[in-house]
């Protein structure tokens, strides 16, 4: 197999044929393919992979760097972890980085290390240690085995490998699946997710069934042998033409034509995620897969799912906590009219007018949400502008002008700590911004301003413009207009101005929400 000479993450450190002894030539093949696959995480930023010996020494092998490993890894975790067997785990508050030093074993010796730096200083969370605890015991396993079992090491590569390059395990099935079936020479191989509640298996995605089988599908797994995988071990059945009559696999299996027979239990941290169910059109009397191989894969899927799990619990809380702090937002803007007053429906309007200049300029339809809520929620921080200055008649003084400009920093302030949107805060922050940098808050200039706080800063001055005041009547939109041309190039955008007049010179047609 070819191996890359650069890894994803940049230059990759290797010891050459002639610095490496004979005996360990396939150890450092052995080294680099680990080491690809770890810089697949963005949030690993130095890896150190080495074998260790009695003193204790470190032999290494590969890296992101030749530079030796931080003192406490090398001092402190290096000694810990050869006595104890387990990783060794730090955070430098005072750095911003986070270490961890991981165990490489096979048999109950420890065979190597592998050190890890990350920038987030909260990385080494447990299910990311149970993860990697999972994946150096492979390791351990291979390295055991460097030149005399690469074909499997090369599987477990790929299949880690693929598992790794996607957050959600179910778009990264049914390549893993496929490369499962290889392996294992099998016919079906079907993932199950496990439903503590319920206490069944749904199908989570499938191999080398046919359309008319998996239509079969629509069954109770917990009945069948998927659901005796409780266990920690894989059950086999030889041949399914000789099972017990209480044992049923997929519906029908046997019917079109399955014999042989393997469920694979798949459980993470102690939890149950799941089973794998694989079959073969021929009887199985003999075994011809590595038990062990089979069950670090399956460990590698359920870690995968379980992290998936957890992602999406977190995305389905994050989402509910942030759609109830935007609409009480919402309702803070809408009061914030009032005390402004400014005329009733000026953020609902701005919102919907910029929701459509933004499709006229053909920005995908996924960020549209983002828009509606950063210009519904662009003046929030007026909320801290002193009602003498927010709601004077006249003309501000110079120190005034400065109090009022801080609202773009109060508005910021208030949603960046609950809103992990850059569209949202980029319009609170920068719609004030102009296009020959003589805005504020920072004096941007050109395309340095955020593009969907250029889009928004059009819109918001067209409908104030052309909407009635305390301290004066509403501009004709022609009048509006003329302004929006005289000001392109200097306070707006030329491209979106151009794009923006075509909205609304076709507003007749497209009932644009635009003020005649």
């Amino acid at each position: 197999m070819h191996v890359n000479s650069k890894t994803p993450g940049g230059d990759l450190w290797l010891k050459g044929e002639k610095s490496v002894p004979v005996e360990l030539r396939s150890t450092a093949v052995w080294g680099q393919y680990w080491l690809e696959m770890l810089q697949e995480h963005e949030e690993i930023t130095q890896i150190w992979i080495g074998l260790v010996s009695g003193g204790p020494t470190f032999r290494w092998i590969a890296g992101t760097t030749a530079d030796p490993m931080p003192a406490r890894l090398s001092g402190e975790g290096l000694r810990r972890v050869i006595k104890e067997r387990g990783e060794f785990v730090y955070k430098d508050h005072q750095e911003l980085v986070s270490g961890g030093l991981f165990p490489i074993i096979s048999h109950g010796q420890v065979l190597g290390v592998v050190g890890l730096l990350s920038r987030d200083t909260d990385y080494f969370k447990p299910d990311v240690v149970g993860w990697l605890r999972t994946l150096f015991r492979a390791m351990g396993d291979g390295l055991l085995e460097a030149g005399q079992g690469l074909a499997s090491l090369t599987w477990e590569y790929s299949i880690a490998r693929t598992l790794i390059s996607h957050l959600d395990v179910e778009a990264a099935l049914p390549e893993v699946l496929e490369m499962l079936a290889g392996m294992l020479d099998a016919d079906v191989v079907s993932a199950l997710r496990y439903t503590p509640l319920s206490r069944r298996f749904e199908l989570l995605a499938t191999h080398g069934l046919t359309v008319q089988e998996v239509a079969k599908l629509k069954f109770r797994f917990d009945a069948g042998l998927a659901g005796q995988a409780l266990g920690e071990q894989p059950i086999w059945i030889e041949d399914l033409a000789d099972r017990d009559g209480s044992q049923h696999p997929i519906y029908g299996m046997d019917e079109d034509g399955y014999r042989g027979y393997l469920a694979v239990p798949l459980v993470a941290n102690h939890t149950l995620m799941g089973a794998l169910e694989i079959a073969w059109r021929e009887p199985r009397y003999t075994q011809t897969w590595n038990d062990d191989l089979l069950m670090r894969v399956a460990g590698q899927i359920a870690h995968a799912m379980q992290h998936t799990r957890i992602i999406g619990e977190f995305r389905q809380s994050n989402e509910r906590l942030t759609a109830r702090y935007i609409a009480m937002m919402e309702g803070l803007s809408r009061a914030l009219e009032l005390r402004d007053l400014e005329t009733d429906g000026h953020t609902r309007r701005v919102s919907e007018l910029t929701v459509r200049l933004a499709g006229h300029m053909e920005i995908p339809p996924g960020q549209w949400e983002s828009i509606r809520q950063g210009a519904l929620l662009h003046d929030i921080g007026k909320l801290g502008i002193p009602d003498a200055i927010l709601l004077k008649p006249g003309s501000l003084t110079p120190r005034e002008q400065k109090i009022m400009q801080q609202h773009v920093h109060y508005g910021y302030n208030i949603l960046a700590p609950v809103i992990n949107d850059r569209h949202i805060l980029d319009i609170t922050l920068y719609h004030h911004e102009h296009w020959d940098g003589m805005g504020y808050p920072y004096g941007l200039k050109g395309e340095q301003i955020p593009l969907m706080a250029r889009l928004f800063a059009i819109v918001d001055v067209f409908d104030a413009l052309t909407s009635d005041r305390p301290y004066r009547t509403a501009w004709p939109r022609s009048k509006a207009i003329e302004y929006l041309k005289d000001q392109s190039g200097r306070h707006f955008d030329p491209q979106v101005v151009r794009s923006f007049l075509e909205v609304v010179e076709g507003q007749a047609s497209n009932n644009m929400p635009v003020k005649s």
